[in-house]
């Protein structure tokens, strides 16, 4: 989905290349497993390590001065358990719960529109608030005060952690859905200006 959204957005996101006070970085994490018992000490090695660098890695801005990588984060969007038929998101902190709003909002903009292929009883983005606390890659930068926008299926798929947890239970609907609704929220969070195409024709003549 992270591709495909760099891929679908190339042109739109080129307009960030000079932009120093907010831009877009997409992290892979990798080494969430435990190797013997999950718990504080033995899981999401991958995250742990990069927010732990970010931490540590420090650089001057504009005004002279010296901010780490973690504090010129100014929000992390964890994608989590993303797929499956019933795909469903709760808002999981109340310091994000505005942008979590606003993914529904376009969810709903978007089905008024006809541009959604999930039916119409269907939601993906639940106004509802969710008390449990979920151990994910978040957690190492949440504990560095950054704000979490944690995108993760609610409750788990039934298939999550066996053997039927494979590409067959991945439906492309629902992925190509959420990532609409995720173009747009990018678009609008990152303040790209997207040109029509007789804006284009016209700048063309103009030239």
């Amino acid at each position: 989905m992270l591709l495909n959204l760099a891929k679908e957005l190339k042109n739109e996101l080129g307009q960030l290349k000079d932009n120093r006070n907010l831009n877009l970085k997409l992290v892979f994490f990798d080494g969430e497993e435990a190797f013997h018992q999950w718990g504080p000490n033995d899981s999401i090695y991958g995250a742990k390590h990069l927010a732990e660098v970010y931490g540590s890695t420090v650089s001057s801005i504009k005004s002279g001065e010296s901010v780490s990588e973690l504090e010129k984060m100014d929000m992390l969007v964890l994608l989590d358990l993303i797929g499956h038929r019933g795909t469903k998101f709760l808002s999981h902190f109340s310091q994000t719960e505005k942008w979590f709003i606003r993914l529904a909002e376009i969810e709903d903009n978007l089905s008024s529109l006809g541009l959604m292929k999930k039916p119409k009883n269907q939601r993906y983005f639940v106004r509802r608030a969710s008390h449990s606390y979920i151990e994910d890659d978040h957690i190492p930068f949440m504990q560095r005060d950054v704000p979490i926008l944690h995108l993760i299926s609610t409750p788990f798929p039934n298939e999550w952690h066996t053997p039927q947890d494979d590409r067959s239970i991945i439906d492309m609907n629902t992925v190509e859905d959420i990532n609409n609704i995720l173009r747009v929220f990018l678009m609008e969070y990152l303040h790209i200006y997207l040109k029509d195409k007789s804006e284009e024709i016209f700048m063309e003549k103009e030239l």
